[in-house]
């Protein structure tokens, strides 16, 4: 559509809302963090561009009013409303990825944002939990698990192994099916990433057992809630399913909401509140202190750009100054045995 009304020279007059619908549609689609995020930067961003042109309806607005004096005086204005930096950045990126995705489609468009700056962010090392506190937190999930003697205390606990183990988002978890473990449980095949793209996740030795246990303890749930269900609809099921309002022959009611993930691991907090991404966070700098491999880190992860890992490798000032301390210690211990 875009390219024909190029080609009639209107695509500028094209209505910019029905742009944002359709990428909203097929970028963020679904209710995962991600998804919501996007769609409330765009929602800003439209609101704003209203005022900024002086339309009563944003449905008045035309592609043409999306330039790169509009999107400049958005992130100033958020920044002059108090807005953080990076939240700030987080709503650029995402208007500049659907004028990237709008230029991939339509041959001549160039995106409106592509030259617009993001404020500088002082580059720190995502937070992490250490293992000390790792441990207590699967201490609180074991407990949880043997007092509720439940499944879907069960499940969460065995959710929350997954996370440590693989460092998988959690919509990716949310979304995983059994079909798509090999036979071994050393795989996670085809786990699709934020940018679209697949890549197959490890799971550890040690993870394993957990996980054929979960398996056996999910089935025998299955088979008593749901006992008319096929091997075929079993496949189709997700790895982590709620059967709250799950219906036979809808794979999808079997799926557990993004908020419900978020609670299930909120719930073993011990001293930090928990949340998904934490979890991979302490993934991420776990494998990195271990292997010092800022590459292999970012393909474990699933990155598209090894640049988005590298703030893995950002340390406090405290962390330097106890590394210069140690070098100065081991190079006059050096000195000290030449003499």
């Amino acid at each position: 559509m875009f390219a024909e009304q190029l080609a009639s020279g209107s695509l500028g007059k094209t209505p910019l809302l029905k742009v944002i619908e359709s990428y909203s549609r097929y970028y963020a689609a679904g209710q995962s963090h991600t998804a919501r995020a996007k769609r409330l930067d765009l929602k800003r961003f439209i609101d704003f561009l209203a005022r900024y042109r002086a339309v009563k309806r944003v449905q008045t607005l035309k592609i043409n009013d999306w330039d790169f004096s509009a999107v400049q005086k958005f992130v100033d204005e958020l920044l002059s409303e108090g807005e953080a930096p990076a939240t700030v950045a987080r709503r650029l990126a995402t208007i500049k990825h659907m004028g990237r995705a709008l230029a991939e489609k339509v041959p001549g468009f160039t995106n409106p944002a592509r030259e617009v700056k993001a404020p500088k962010l002082q580059a720190l090392c995502p937070k992490s939990l250490d293992p000390s506190e790792i441990e207590e937190i699967r201490a609180a999930a074991s407990n949880r698990a043997k007092k509720r003697g439940s499944f879907n205390a069960l499940r969460n606990q065995t959710l929350l192994e997954l996370l440590l183990d693989t460092g998988i988002r959690a919509e990716e978890a949310r979304l995983l099916k059994t079909s798509q473990l090999d036979d071994q449980l050393e795989w996670i095949k085809s786990v699709k990433t934020k940018g679209r793209r697949y890549r197959n996740v490890y799971i550890t030795s040690s993870m394993r057992p957990r996980l054929k246990e979960y398996l056996m303890l999910r089935e025998r749930a299955l088979n008593k809630r749901f006992p008319r269900l096929t091997l075929h609809q079993k496949s189709a099921l997700p790895l982590f399913p709620s059967f709250y309002r799950a219906e036979i022959g809808k794979a999808d009611s079997f799926l557990m909401g993004a908020k419900t993930i978020w609670r299930a691991v909120n719930e073993f907090s011990a001293g930090t509140p928990l949340h998904p991404h934490l979890l991979r966070h302490s993934f991420a700098v776990d494998l990195l202190n271990s292997s010092k491999d800022i590459r292999l880190v970012s393909q474990a992860l699933g990155h598209s750009d090894v640049r988005v890992t590298m703030r893995y490798t950002e340390r406090e000032e405290h962390e330097i100054a106890v590394a210069l301390e140690r070098s100065r210690e081991n190079s006059t211990k050096r000195r000290s045995k030449r003499r």
